[in-house]
């Protein structure tokens, strides 16, 4: 968009007819424009911005707007392709995200609004529950409360294709065969505990002998789900068969899923894999889930987490942009305050989706660089038609001091291919920003994709590479066995610590450059597992590096988990360019040559696997 305009917010006005005159007779871009209609709308929509009480203000835009919708409040004559996709039940509840001083009288007052509680964080500030819509705001308005959203969703990072065997093929393209049997271990004394959506067959596959018993946290199996669990762990049980296996999901909300990592440490746990991603999971600083991984890894647990499957700019299939916010500027209404829209790439303010994640990208996402609850920069997300006349969806929660730095947007596969993305600064400093299409692909991308807690300093992420291209024997790296083009790439930057307070404080730096993924490992491998008969994705190479530390503790049960991981990364295949690079990190992860390695520097002789028995 092109130019500024005012909400008139800070005098109380009502400014709906001087926003349109605003947008309509603002000055355009020399290439892309927004057309005047689409801008009459996003006045509408900012109009009603401006008038949110404080109760309100805590509230999701999407919950808002759903509300006000039922109400007859919102003008949808004039908003004709508006969409929103909250789920509201039978009985007029719906399923929220509640950050908010946890009480017994707040917990109380859910169940008296005619809410129930799903569960609670006292810890991390966490509430999930069934809330009445017609009562969130009277919830909102309480001063324990900080925010509400739908219930945060999340992804598993698989791609599911035709039948296979049900031996994974990384066994062989990884070595971990020849470990097993040059140094008879098979990761007995260790236990692996994975992370996914469920484990619906696991009874099933157990009677098969496609696995053996496995720890599974109580209440915490996911079902019903895809039972993607179950595929995890077969990877890891192929591999390290004598290793005890664990499983919780990572369903339930980003709070759910750290209690979960920290009580599967505490079940006795060596080694955690997941392969969950969470669409409103911190970008610029550890959410509470990177926190968890980070506490773990810290008291000895070895981490690691699927890099994702949305791409890498590479090889061409990136679905983000990262970029320092750069507006173009519409005339001023009032005050001098206005709005401006971002420039993706110096002519352009809308960057069109050309792709439309069909394995399913359900979400567009904005964060940018402000800490978590706290974002005084204000910026909006909107997604335009084709021809960018018309909005079909929308983000523009409040941020004045105490919200999350994020807006979201419900896609609709393949629906939105064509349609084009705006972020918009509605007040505040101009920040490093990060839009997001979850698998989708942008006609301005960047690097930058891998986000979420596989960035902690904590996690070990994988990056995924095709098991065909070892043609039935060890992968030798070299060119020959690039990334998967849906491997999602790095850098991870980080401009805000756990508690909030700029790195700069305290590391004499703006950001942070995490280089991340970490390394590599295969994907499109056999399962058991109904859904997942041919496993790709990086949900399938995460278990991969996790089986593979396994049979190394057992060997090796002394090295601390980061000393494992420096020494994994550092005996990792080169691939792709030269060195350590965004896309496959140190490159692919293999069983025999950190074992080796480490056998030669504590004084034999050889490094050859045969000078070293148990």
């Amino acid at each position: 968009m092109s130019g500024n305009v005012v909400f008139g917010i800070r005098n109380g006005f009502m400014l709906g007819a001087l926003l349109v005159f605003g947008f309509l007779f603002a000055a355009t871009l020399q290439a892309r424009e927004i057309k005047p209609s689409a801008l009459k709308q996003i006045a509408q929509l900012q109009a009603e911005k401006a008038t949110r009480t404080p109760a309100q203000q805590k509230m999701d835009s999407r919950l808002l707007y759903t509300l006000k919708d039922q109400r007859g409040e919102i003008a949808r004559k004039n908003l004709p392709r508006l969409r929103n996709n909250v789920a509201v039940a039978k009985d007029g509840t719906v399923l929220v995200d509640i950050r908010a001083s946890v009480s017994d009288e707040l917990l109380r007052q859910i169940h008296d609004l005619g809410g129930s509680v799903i569960h609670h964080h006292r810890a991390f500030d966490a509430i999930r529950a069934y809330l009445p819509l017609n009562a969130l705001e009277i919830f909102a308005a309480d001063t324990a409360v900080r925010a509400i959203r739908p219930a945060d969703q999340m992804m598993t990072h698989s791609l599911n294709m035709p039948l296979g065997q049900v031996v994974t093929e990384g066994d062989i393209a990884h070595g971990a065969d020849t470990v097993r049997t040059n140094f008879g271990v098979d990761g007995t004394g260790v236990m692996v505990c994975a992370m996914s959506d469920s484990v619906d067959e696991l009874a099933t596959l157990q009677g098969l002998g496609e696995l053996p018993s496995v720890t599974v946290l109580t209440g915490q199996d996911g079902n019903p789900g895809s039972s993607e669990g179950t595929a995890l762990l077969e990877i890891i049980h192929d591999m390290a068969p004598g290793a005890a296996l664990g499983f919780a999901t990572g369903k339930g909300g980003q709070a759910q899923m750290a209690q979960n990592i920290l009580d599967l440490a505490a079940a006795g746990c060596n080694v955690i894999v997941d392969d969950v991603f969470y669409f409103a999971e911190a970008v610029f600083q550890d959410g509470v889930i990177a926190q968890a991984v980070d506490e773990v890894a810290a008291a000895g647990v070895l981490y690691f987490s699927s890099a994702g499957n949305s791409g890498n700019f590479n090889d061409g299939t990136s679905g983000v942009h990262e970029a320092d916010y750069s507006g173009t500027t519409l005339p001023t209404v009032l005050n001098g305050l206005g709005m401006s829209a971002h420039n993706f790439n110096g002519t352009s303010v809308t960057n069109e989706v050309t792709e439309d994640a069909l394995n399913p990208t359900p979400f567009f996402t904005l964060s940018w660089a402000d800490p978590l609850g706290a974002s005084s920069n204000d910026y909006d997300l909107f997604l335009l038609n084709a021809a960018a006349d018309m909005v079909v969806a929308m983000s523009n929660a409040t941020q004045n001091g105490g919200q999350d730095a994020f807006e979201i947007i419900d896609s609709i596969a393949p629906d939105d291919t064509g349609n084009h993305l705006v972020v918009v600064k509605v007040n505040g400093d101009d920040r490093f920003f990060h839009m997001n299409t979850h698998r989708g692909r942008l006609e301005f991308g960047t690097d930058g994709q891998l986000a979420g807690h596989a960035g902690a300093e904590g996690a070990v992420a994988v990056a995924a590479t095709f098991v065909g291209n070892a043609g039935g024997a060890p992968f030798t790296g070299g060119p020959g066995n690039p990334v998967e083009t849906f491997s999602s790439d790095g850098p991870r930057r980080i401009f805000f610590d756990a508690d909030g307070d700029p790195v700069s404080l305290t590391r004499g730096v703006s950001s942070v450059v995490r280089q991340k993924p970490d390394v590599t490992a295969a994907d499109g491998v056999s399962t058991a597992s109904t859904n997942f008969p041919t496993f790709f994705g990086t949900s399938a190479s995460a278990p991969h590096a996790a089986a593979i530390s396994a049979l190394y503790i057992e060997i090796f049960p002394s090295i601390s988990a980061l000393g494992i991981a420096d020494i994994l990364k550092s005996t990792a295949l080169d691939i792709e360019a030269p060195g350590f690079d965004r896309d496959s990190g140190n490159g692919i992860i293999m069983t025999e040559e950190p074992i080796n390695n480490t056998i030669f520097a504590d004084g034999f002789e050889s490094g050859d696997a045969t000078a070293w028995t148990k």
